[in-house]
C-alpha cells in the first residue's frame, strides 16, 4: 500500500489555505496534492488527470462552489470522485444540499486535523482493499533503536499511532524484535517494543525509495498511546491552524 501515490485535489480561493493545507497533507503522507484556486480551474485539472479526492470550498469569493459540485456530481465520469466540502461556518440549508448531493463529508474552517483524517481515510481505498488505520506526520529525527540490546541513533522518516519508517543501509531481518526509544518535545521520553515488518531500498534501482525498514509497535500502555497520538497531531499541525486562520481573514477582508 502506498499512500503517497494517491492524488488529492483542494480547491481554495485562498493562496494561503492552499499552500498550508498542501504542506499538511504531505505530512499526513500524500505527496500527489494539486490545487485549483476556483471551480473553473479545478473542473480543468479534472477532466486531465483524476484524483482520488477533492477538498472543496463551498464559499469561495468570486465563483461558485455549489456549481463546481454540482457538475462534477453530475459528469458520469467524475461523479463517483469523492467530493469533501470545506466552508467558513456551517449553514444549515448548505449543509443539507451538500449532503443530498453525495459529499464525503463537510469540514469547517479551521479544519479540525483528526477529522480531516478520518474523513480522507472513508473516502480513500487501496488496490488492496486496505484503508489506513493510523494517524502519521513525516517526521525528521533521531530514535534509538535496541537490537538485542545494542543500540544505534537511526534517522525516522514517519512515525504513526502503529509504528515508524527509519532509514538503514543495512536493515535488520523481518521478524526482528527490537526496543525503540525516542523523545517527545516536552523532553518525556517513550519507550516502545516493535517487530520489523517489512524493508525497502534493497536491490530496487530507484532513486525515490529512502532505504530502510518498518518498525510495528505493540504492547502499547493506554497512557503511552495517548502520549504519541498527541505528539503525531503536534506533529501535523505545527503552524499549520495559524496559517488556516490567515486564511479566514483574507476571506472576510
Amino acid at each position: 500500500m502506498n499512500d503517497r501515490k494517491k492524488t488529492i485535489l483542494v480547491v481554495d480561493g485562498s493562496e494561503t489555505f492552499l499552500r498550508y493545507t498542501a504542506k499538511l497533507l504531505y505530512r499526513m503522507g500524500y505527496e500527489g496534492v494539486l490545487s485549483a484556486r476556483n471551480g473553473t480551474e479545478a473542473l480543468i485539472i479534472l477532466n486531465k488527470q483524476r484524483s482520488d479526492a477533492v477538498l472543496l470550498d463551498i464559499m469561495m469569493p468570486g465563483t461558485d462552489g455549489m456549481k463546481t459540485f454540482r457538475h462534477i456530481k453530475s459528469d458520469e465520469l467524475l461523479s463517483d470522485i469523492p467530493v469533501i466540502i470545506t466552508a467558513f461556518g456551517s449553514d444549515r440549508q448548505t449543509y443539507e444540499d451538500c449532503k443530498r448531493l453525495g459529499c464525503a463529508g463537510y469540514l469547517v474552517k479551521p479544519i479540525n486535523i483528526p477529522e480531516l483524517y478520518e474523513t480522507l481515510n472513508h473516502c480513500i481505498t487501496y488496490s488492496d482493499g486496505k484503508k489506513r488505520n493510523f494517524l502519521r506526520s513525516a517526521l525528521e529525527d533521531k530514535v534509538v533503536i535496541k537490537n538485542q540490546g545494542i543500540p544505534e541513533n537511526l534517522s525516522v522518516v514517519c512515525l504513526s499511532e502503529g509504528g515508524m519508517y527509519v532509514r538503514k543501509k543495512n536493515p535488520y531481518p523481518v521478524g526482528t524484535e527490537v526496543d525503540v526509544n525516542f523523545t517527545l518535545r516536552d523532553g518525556k521520553t517513550m519507550d516502545i517494543k516493535g517487530t520489523v515488518i517489512y524493508l525497502k531500498g534493497l536491490g530496487e534501482i530507484t532513486h525515490n525509495v529512502v532505504p530502510g525498514m518498518a518498525i510495528k509497535f505493540h504492547d502499547l500502555a493506554g497512557s503511552h498511546s495517548a502520549m504519541l497520538r498527541t505528539y503525531i497531531e503536534e506533529l501535523l499541525i505545527e503552524e499549520i491552524i495559524e496559517g488556516q486562520i490567515d486564511s479566514i481573514k483574507e476571506f472576510y477582508h
